[in-house]
């Protein structure tokens, strides 16, 4: 693609901000970056994986203050780190493997998915709860974390809220827990994710540090609304524009062309 105008920068700066707060609040900052980027001309790939890089800071200084709540001496929490690195390595080094064309049209797929599970993740975690909780065994809980690690190194669009559906299935973490482990894992899977996008020369930068530059205040942004907008209204917001997005690049893909 050529440079940016001031017009692009401007979209991806406040595309940046808003999913980085997004994210703080309730989740679904790609919602925001992906399709931004996507808007201003980059490959479907190359948006991916700069969208990935976008949010990544607000990842990893999510994790600093959680750290210490992950026994990373435990060999469950070993096993878990572990999977969800062979996970996200295996899901960036497919990204970068896929042809743009075809996964212009695994988008909104993609998008429907990442929507389902951000709306509907206690309804589905519930069901998997009932219908696993009893008989799944540690084999199962391995193999449902790596695939979904693989999901979140691909794409990873509400990857946070798949998480967490299956800690509450297949663990008894107390919810402040859970959420700090989900972080950890997330922030180590994104590291490793856009690492490989990194050496891959998939990132283009001067967009990458335009959303970047949103998405870190938009992270402290995130934090401060926290104590004063309530989270669940922002999740149905979110959820809304979600659909509407999907919406959207089904009908641009598939009918428009």
């Amino acid at each position: 693609m050529t440079g940016l105008d001031i017009t692009d920068m401007l979209l991806l700066f406040l595309a940046g901000l808003v999913g980085g707060a997004a994210n703080a609040l309730a989740g679904g900052g790609t919602f925001f970056t992906f399709p931004a980027l996507l808007e201003i001309g980059l490959p479907p790939t190359a948006a991916s994986a700069t969208s990935a890089f976008s949010l990544w800071g607000g990842r990893v200084s999510a994790v600093l203050p959680q750290w210490r709540a992950i026994d990373v001496t435990r060999p469950a929490v070993r096993a878990r780190i572990l999977t969800a690195a062979a996970g996200g390595a295996t899901g960036a080094l497919l990204l970068l493997a896929t042809a743009e064309r075809a996964f212009l049209f695994i988008v909104p797929w993609l998008l429907l998915f990442a929507t389902i599970m951000f709306i509907f993740s206690r309804q589905i975690g519930g069901w998997l709860k009932r219908t696993l909780g009893r008989t799944a065994h540690a084999g199962l809980q391995r193999l449902l974390e790596f695939l979904f690690a693989v999901y979140g190194g691909y794409f990873g669009a509400g990857l946070g809220v798949l998480m967490i559906s299956l800690y509450a299935v297949f663990t008894n973490l107390p919810p402040a827990t859970a959420n700090a482990l989900k972080n950890v894992v997330t922030a180590l899977l994104l590291t490793i994710s856009v690492s490989i996008f990194i050496i891959g020369g998939r990132i283009v930068w001067p967009a990458a540090l335009a959303t970047f530059a949103g998405a870190f205040p938009g992270g402290w942004l995130g934090g401060w609304l926290a104590m004063k907008v309530n989270p669940q209204l922002l999740r149905g917001i979110i959820g809304v524009l979600a659909v509407l997005l999907t919406i959207w690049y089904f009908v641009k893909i598939y009918w428009l062309g």
